[in-house]
């Protein structure tokens, strides 16, 4: 399942990820100020890391809008944005 992340939202999104052993987070708007440590991939949106001119760790991916929306079409999304 995807798991779109805003900061806001960040405690319990990342909460019920952990509990999906398929989950994957993307991090969204204020989400990429995030590190989650989670053990699930963890990506962030490209545009939002760049706007707010953040370093995102190694581990963490970055995607664009459009591979987000293509991914909301292929599987299962919860979002806490």
């Amino acid at each position: 399942m995807l798991y779109l992340i805003d900061k806001p939202m960040a405690e319990i999104g990342l909460r019920t990820a952990a509990g999906d052993p398929e989950a994957r987070i993307v991090l969204i708007q204020d989400g990429v100020y995030l590190s989650p440590d989670v053990d699930a991939p963890v990506s962030a949106v490209a545009r939002d890391v760049d706007v707010r001119g953040v370093s995102l760790p190694p581990d963490i991916d970055r995607v664009s809008y459009d591979d987000v929306v293509e991914a909301l079409v292929e599987q299962e999304v919860k979002t806490f944005v």
